[in-house]
């Protein structure tokens, strides 16, 4: 028998933390320990009835079967005609890809984009599945620290961190872990940084909608046509539906738009969650 039948890119995965996490906080619930866990991006309580009776619905309607690898035209519309109301943009709905929750729409970015040296940029703090994602796909993730006591990257902090091999920018506000939330201004000077050095954007928002006080949600692919034809936009259901697995994707550049391809095999978006919007 062979010393290993497992690849040495899984071999070089790490546990995912979150999981680990959540997993701890089980534990000691019970063992009677009242734990309040910040770990998984989920709501504390069950999806509300009108979406599970959707689901109920949709299943009772026949929506049982694959989809197409892009998702179902009529949501893909809708994400459209969302974008265009809520943050300005504009989109067709054949540049919008729906896939299994946020993990899958990361990996369909970085499978399509990145090639094996190619270096990713990822501000601190980052979501832990930002960087194994990237080795998965032979990619090299390089962490870009903000100033001492920061939670938020600036232009000089991101132009010291690229290389010759940078070619992606991970961008994430509202921000998982911290919380923070990128001004239209912060997103305009990294802009110029990321025209500069022709990096390509993954603006992952799946947050926008939990903003506090005075802050307030922006699109980096808003600010400019050229940043827009360089951002991959991802973003998820509702907050309240989070629950279930579905996300998507939109983008305007050419190549960012084979990301059904990298889809195709993997798996289609479940029917039966895309008929609940």
């Amino acid at each position: 028998m062979k010393s290993s039948r497992v690849s040495a890119r899984v071999r070089a995965l790490k546990p995912s933390e979150t999981l680990a996490l959540g997993a701890r906080a089980r534990e000691l619930r019970a063992q009677g320990h009242s734990v309040i866990s910040f770990a998984a991006g989920e709501p504390d309580f069950d999806t509300p009835e009108d979406v599970r009776e959707a689901g109920v619905q949709a299943i009772r309607a026949g929506h049982t079967r694959y989809t197409a690898v892009g998702g179902i035209p009529e949501l893909r519309a809708a994400i459209a005609e969302s974008l265009k109301r809520e943050n300005g943009l504009q989109y067709a709905p054949s540049q919008v890809v729906v896939s299994n929750g946020a993990k899958h729409s990361i990996w369909n970015a970085f499978l399509t984009l990145v090639e094996p040296g190619d270096e990713v940029l990822c501000p601190v703090p980052y979501w832990v599945t930002f960087p194994e994602l990237v080795r998965l796909v032979g990619g090299e993730a390089v962490f870009v620290h903000p100033k001492r006591g920061g939670v938020k990257i600036g232009p000089e902090e991101l132009e010291r961190a690229i290389t010759k091999r940078s070619k992606l920018l991970v961008l994430n506000s509202p921000n998982n872990p911290s919380g923070a939330v990128y001004t239209k201004e912060e997103l305009e000077k990294l802009g110029e940084v990321i025209r500069k050095h022709d990096l390509y954007v993954l603006s992952d928002e799946i947050y926008e909608q939990l903003v506090f006080g005075n802050a307030r949600h922006v699109s980096i692919a808003s600010l400019h046509p050229e940043i827009q034809e360089r951002t991959i936009l991802g973003s998820d259901s509702p907050p309240l539906r989070r629950i279930w697995p579905r996300a998507w994707s939109v983008s305007r550049d050419n190549r960012p738009r084979t990301l059904p391809r990298s889809r195709s095999s993997p798996r289609c978006a479940p029917s039966r969650a895309l008929a609940t919007r």
